[in-house]
């Protein structure tokens, strides 16, 4: 499923903010792909690590890499990427210019997940079908039912 890994400076932000921003990511990539919210993983890293920008410190700056399932149309994922972009500033209150995303986009035979490795777009339900009845049962206790189960 879709994980994004946002990088913040140490301290920039309270936790109030990181929730703000994870609930954000998760919406905007379910609203524009489709995909249930609940699968959306959004981690946020404020490992210490001392970014450069031409040689110069970057301390205000957010990186966000998200890595999702390949087959998502372009105009998709700029839109996807420009809202989140608008959304981390608007909590962060970081400039627009400081918030980069990147999307990269693996191809769904390249992901393992639940044990399984993911379906060929247009192939979920046959995947769904084909999971053992216990994770069939806990997927549905996250809200998934074969109807509505999309990736």
């Amino acid at each position: 499923m879709p994980t994004y890994v946002c990088a913040v400076p140490a301290g920039l932000l309270s936790d109030g903010q990181k929730a703000e921003m994870a609930e954000a990511i998760s919406r905007i990539h379910s609203e524009a792909t489709g995909a249930p919210i609940y699968f959306v993983q959004v981690v946020i890293d404020e490992g210490g690590t001392t970014r450069f920008l031409g040689g110069r410190r970057a301390d205000g700056q957010i990186w966000i890499r998200g890595d999702i399932r390949a087959g998502r149309p372009e105009s998709v994922r700029k839109e996807m990427m420009l809202a989140m972009m608008r959304a981390v500033a608007g909590i962060t209150r970081v400039r627009e210019s400081e918030i980069w995303v990147y999307l990269c986009n693996l191809a769904p035979t390249d992901m393992v997940e639940y044990g399984h490795v993911l379906p060929k777009p247009g192939e979920e339900q046959a995947w769904f079908d084909a999971l053992p009845e216990e994770l069939q049962a806990y997927l549905a206790d996250l809200g998934t039912s074969r109807g509505t189960f999309k990736l």
